[in-house]
């Protein structure tokens, strides 16, 4: 009896200890870095397929309530609402044509993510008229934050040219 007195609080101590560890093995989230970076990668094609498209609304669709569209020359524009405002008439003007030329940089942080990449932009008239090359070597970081379904949003871009617009053929 005396043996039992003394193995079965080890018994439970045993139970209890690993019980608690697998339901904290539990609790924690499991990270694939590597998918995050593939699913910011897919959100940065996304911008580019929606631009060129026109689709103003997949475009907006990107990004989170309170973000904040930074362009070159112009200031920042925060709020999803404002950015589709501060957007539109480009949309409705234009036709984009923006390529990544090449992904520098795409890493995870948690519930952050971001990419540095470089990207060309020319911009025809939707009236009729010559295309300008807006971007012909433009470099970009956009930040992405997870939203509570998983899914990625953009909170931050910011752009700009290493040179200057031309409307000059290549």
């Amino acid at each position: 009896m005396k043996k039992l007195l003394l193995i079965l609080p080890l018994v439970f101590l045993f139970c209890f200890t690993f019980g608690c560890q697998k339901q904290a093995e539990e609790a924690e989230p499991v990270v694939d870095v590597e998918a995050d970076i593939t699913a910011i990668k897919e959100m940065l094609n996304q911008y580019a397929v929606a631009s060129n498209a026109g689709d103003i609304d997949l475009w907006i669709s990107l990004w989170a309530d309170d973000g904040v569209l930074m362009p070159q020359s112009a200031p920042a524009v925060i709020g999803k609402e404002q950015i589709r405002e501060a957007m539109k008439l480009l949309f409705d003007q234009w036709t984009l044509d923006v390529a990544t030329t090449s992904i520098e940089d795409a890493k995870v942080y948690g519930d952050l993510g971001l990419t540095h990449y470089k990207f060309t932009l020319d911009m025809t008239p939707k009236a009729g008229g010559e295309t300008i090359h807006v971007v012909r070597d433009g470099k970009a970081l956009t930040l992405y934050e997870r939203q509570s379904d998983g899914s990625w949003k953009i909170v931050y871009d910011c752009f700009n040219s290493n040179v200057p617009p031309t409307s000059e053929k290549e």
